[in-house]
């Protein structure tokens, strides 16, 4: 484990690791994209992983600049990798080392995706990103965020979250979970690359993740000035600007 960049065992595969909760990103984005103001400023990648929504916005939105903000050095080489294969890009995106209350944020964004970040904020620091992305969205403007399993902490056995067959080689990630307190989850994510039953690659890492009701971050958006609105019925939300 690379205790420097936790994230550094996930950059391995993750875009396979991925694969199963892609569809639902997507049809996510895709409710967003309409509320988007491409004209008021760039649009915000908070957590931005590997720049596969960065890369979502680019191709959908040929007039929008994005601003993306990944710390995790391994994730961030990826979101560059998916970037460098489309040079047309290079003018329209940048992609920030820092977290969101380290970067200089854009006075005004045109939108903004939280995906798979809320849950590494508290209370305090929730607040303060939706008076930041209150005070720089337009009116009518929005945010995607989503809330991840379980939506209160519980113990979570070890199960499979994804599998891939690429190849000869088979790509398993492995997730369990222990509560913390009434809003804190210990996780432990395994990834294994693997050889018929042979195991050729195991990469561990542990992390603390935040899981609030949505009754308490709809609590919190109405004080920021934001509704709190769920897409259908799945973990993504909206945050909007009335």
């Amino acid at each position: 484990m690379n205790t420097r960049d936790p994230y550094a065992p996930t950059a391995g595969g993750y875009d396979l690791f991925n694969t199963s909760a892609r569809p639902g990103q997507l049809a996510a984005l895709e409710v967003l994209l309409p509320r988007v103001r491409p004209d008021w400023g760039p649009i915000l990648d908070v957590g931005a992983g590997s720049g596969l929504n960065s890369a979502a916005i680019l191709d959908r939105l040929p007039e929008a600049q994005v601003c993306a903000l990944e710390p995790s050095p391994a994730m961030r080489a990826l979101a560059l990798t998916n970037i460098a294969a489309h040079p047309e890009w290079f003018g329209r995106v940048t992609v920030r080392p820092e977290d969101f209350f380290s970067a200089p944020l854009p006075e005004r964004v045109g939108g903004a995706v939280l995906l798979g970040v809320i849950g590494h904020f508290d209370a305090g620091e929730r607040a303060a990103v939706l008076a930041e992305l209150a005070a720089r969205l337009p009116d009518a403007g929005a945010a995607l965020i989503d809330l991840q399993q379980p939506q209160r902490p519980r113990r979570i056995e070890a199960y499979d979250f994804t599998a891939a067959q690429v190849g000869e080689l088979t790509y398993r990630g492995i997730a369990e979970g222990w509560p913390l307190d009434t809003e804190r989850m210990r996780w432990r994510m395994t990834y294994l690359t693997l050889d018929g039953e042979r195991v050729l690659v195991e990469d561990t890492t542990e992390h603390e993740y935040r899981h609030p009701a949505p009754a308490i971050l709809a609590d919190e958006a109405t004080r920021a000035g934001f509704t709190f609105d769920q897409i259908g019925d799945t973990p993504f939300w909206l945050l909007n600007r009335p």
